[in-house]
């Protein structure tokens, strides 16, 4: 049995097939996530804490606190906090086969709006 504190990440590491990662992540206001995609990942965002925007593929949602986003793989988004307050979400990342590698959230100021409500 495993058994971890989210902030240690439950990953491919400890043997999970295609569980590449689960994280805790947190992004401060006039922040965002680089838009990205994955070629051989999916993702799922679980809202804890917040207000937020996120976009995916071509549609944008408002989401707050129980909602949950499901992230195609190959499929351009990102998420940016909608208040003055930090965001949390949990990320949970799977891999369509056994060698996918996840990739890093990177957060950056925001400079200019990438999409819009």
């Amino acid at each position: 049995m495993i058994v971890k504190h989210i902030r240690d990440n439950l990953s491919n590491r400890d043997g999970t097939l295609r569980l590449l990662g689960i994280w805790d992540d947190t992004l401060n206001p006039g922040t965002l996530v680089d838009p990205h995609s994955h070629p051989n990942i999916e993702e799922v965002y679980y809202i804890l804490e917040g207000k937020g925007e996120v976009l995916v593929g071509q549609e944008t949602q408002l989401v707050s606190p129980g909602h949950i986003i499901y992230i195609p793989p190959n499929t351009i988004h990102t998420i940016r906090p909608r208040e003055n307050k930090p965001l949390r979400w949990i990320t949970i990342a799977i891999a369509i086969d056994s060698q996918s590698e996840p990739s890093k959230i990177k957060s950056k100021p925001r400079t200019q709006e990438p999409y819009i409500v």
